[in-house]
């Protein structure tokens, strides 16, 4: 299994990589500056790329058997970029999977209503968080609208590093909660579910969302 990861030296994107490399699969990993992703394997492919840039990533893609997507909207122009032009590629490769790393915000709180749609929650939500919440949804429904083989992975509200357990919970459209109303996922245990997604097939063309 050949794993192209977009954006393997984020929080996420990094131990995406590590649990891969850890099952066995080949990773390769395009990025603009190579140097930002340390990890040493010898199923690690580092490729100095721009996904912005159309031709050089439906190269990348059709070398690759799945396409995990873990940038972040830091520059929302390239964000949007990006996304448009991995739909297009993808969309020309039906029989490839791609899972993107997606937002929380996405999630229903309650049933019929996402997060980005509660003013209640948004109140309570750092404004300069926004743009990329909102940028986030936009990608989703992007997806929806496309003919690509999509899972998009919404992770719980918070997400950090922590301790890699094994255990976790999944659901839809539903953002989790514990017992005490918590909803919270480490970065560790989020890579060991996606890449048990790439494994195990089981959200094709939906939105999962994870959380203890």
């Amino acid at each position: 299994m050949k794993i192209l990861l977009i954006g393997g030296s984020g929080n996420i994107g990094q131990r995406i990589a590590k649990e891969a490399l850890q099952k066995g699969y080949s990773v390769n990993s395009v990025q603009r500056n190579p140097g930002k992703l340390s990890i040493k394997d010898p199923n690690l492919t580092i490729t100095k790329g721009d996904i912005t840039k159309e031709t050089e990533l439906q190269k990348l893609v059709k070398e690759a058997d799945v396409v995990v997507s873990a940038i972040s909207p830091h520059d929302l122009g390239e964000f949007k970029q990006a996304y448009t032009n991995l739909i297009n590629t993808m969309e020309k490769e039906p029989n490839k999977r791609i899972i993107i790393v997606g937002g929380a915000a996405s999630t229903e709180i309650k049933p019929g209503l996402r997060m980005i749609d509660s003013p209640e929650a948004m109140e309570h939500t750092p404004k300069e968080w926004h743009p990329a919440i909102h940028a986030h949804a936009e990608v989703l429904g992007l997806f929806k609208a496309s003919k690509t083989n999509w899972t998009y992975f919404s992770p719980a509200m918070i997400i950090d590093a922590g301790e890699r357990t094994g255990k976790y919970r999944l659901g839809g459209t539903n953002m989790i909660f514990d017992a005490n109303g918590k909803s919270f996922i480490s970065y560790e245990d989020y890579a060991v579910a996606l890449v048990d997604e790439i494994a195990n097939p089981k959200h094709l063309k939906q939105q999962m969302s994870i959380a203890y």
